[in-house]
This record gives structure tokens, sequence and C-alpha cells, in this order.
């Protein structure tokens, strides 16, 4: 039994529709014990929306922007967005003492993921190592023990912190800190924390190269290059079973 975790605002509730249909109509929902939506610009039309689903529990921040979904790098109020995901992500693990699953609002569950949580790491991570810069991104994350998982939480608030004051120009800070919070727990070795990997080919699969209808349980909308708007990111995949999904959950 786990929790599940997002954040969204009324500009995102597009994806946020798709992320909460596909996780309610995909995925078995016995082994989901409540689902987190941290509110950080919702509508009450919104709110209403959101509670019908049973298990939804809406979360407080403490902020309020409905109307950005930008998710460029530079100068972007989505930036106030993501970093209350990991704050209040400690908060409600703090809180509920239960395993907690974080996908990004922007995803889409397309089968059951439970099998890649494993109960034998404290924490695991989204593992993209083909990627050229970073090897993991903060897509996708799961907190299996609360107490490691809160000491995990708070040295990746900590180096994110002190990302932001080494490099305030860098624009975005989540996950390029959650890389340098790993690698300096694996050089340094100074904590025992279990932590494992799972991959973009099974979840938050976010190339289309690396999709496959066997294999991939949640695909991620992810906005790059040029493709930044709604439309263009959720034809990413370019796939007719994940359109007709889209059209029903959205319309």
């Amino acid at each position: 039994m786990y929790n599940m975790f997002t954040v969204l605002n009324s500009a995102y509730m597009p994806f946020g529709k798709i992320w909460l249909n596909s996780l309610y109509e995909n995925t078995d929902q016995s082994k989901i014990n409540k689902v987190f939506i941290l509110d950080t610009g919702l509508t009450d039309d919104d709110i209403s929306y959101l509670k019908e689903f049973s298990k939804v529990e809406i979360v407080a921040s403490d902020i309020d922007f409905k109307e950005t979904s930008n998710a460029l790098p530079k100068n972007s109020i989505w930036l106030q967005h993501v970093l209350r995901k990991t704050k209040f992500f400690r908060k409600v693990l703090r809180e509920e003492n239960v395993p907690l699953v974080m996908v990004d609002s922007d995803c889409m569950f397309l089968k059951d993921f439970d099998q890649h949580i494993n109960s034998d790491y404290d924490v695991q991570v989204c593992n993209r190592s083909y990627h050229k810069y970073d090897n993991w991104i903060a897509s996708f994350f799961v907190a299996n023990d609360m107490d490691n998982g809160l000491l995990f939480m708070n040295l990746w608030i900590a180096r994110m912190k002190k990302l932001m004051r080494e490099k305030p120009e860098r624009g975005w800070f989540e996950s390029h800190s959650l890389n340098l919070c790993l690698n300096e727990l694996r050089e340094e070795n100074q904590h025992d924390l279990k932590i494992g990997d799972v991959f973009t080919k099974d979840i938050a699969c976010e190339v289309p190269e690396l999709f496959s209808e066997e294999e991939t349980k949640i695909v991620h909308f992810k906005g790059t290059g040029n493709k930044l708007d709604f439309t263009g990111r959720i034809n990413r995949f370019q796939n007719d079973k994940i359109a007709k999904q889209i059209e029903k959950y959205i319309r």
C-alpha cells in the first residue's frame, strides 16, 4: 500500500485530468491508499472536479498562480510550482508515514507500475542514463522508508538551496540538484541510504524511441525543445491508443 503525490495548478488541469483519469482507469486502486494533490493555484471548479475521485486529498501550498503553465527554463513562474514539490512531498511523507510515490502531473499511467516499487530500497529515483548531462530526473520518485526518506529529502532540499545560491542563472534546479545529491552521497558514503533506480523505458518515459507497448507503464509529456505547448507535448509519442485515451480524459 502506498500514497501518490503530484503538483497541480489550474493552467495544468488538462494534464491533471489525464494524470488522474489514467491513474484510476489503468492501475490497481487497491494498492493506493491516498492521492495527494498539491494545490499551487487551483480554482474552486478544479478542486470540485478533483474531489470527485475517491482517495484524493488536496494539500494547500503557500503560492497561488493559476494562469501559468510556462515550461521555459528562464524567468518562469512555473519554477515556483516545481520548487514546492520537494518541500510538500517531505511534509506529506512525515505526516502520513506511508510509502509515497511522486509522479509529475504531465504524466499518463498506461498500466500498473507497482512491480517497480521495491521496499528493499529507502528511496527510488528515475534513471535516464542516456541523457547527456543529468542521469536522474525528478519526474518519478519513491520514498519507501519514512525516516531515511526524510533524510534523503532533507539532503536533496539542502543541495537545491545551495545550487540556487551558487548558480541562480540556471533557471531549473530540481533535477540537477537531485543528481548532485546522488553523486555526492555515493562519493562521500556518509549516510547508510539504500537508493535504487527505476528506468525511464519503464517509468515516466519521455523519449519516444524508448517507448514500449509492453514495458512502458507511465509516459511523461515533458516540455522540451519545440514541444512546449499542450498539443505538442501530448502528441510526442504518436501513438493512437494513447491519443484516444487522452481525448476521452480531457473532453
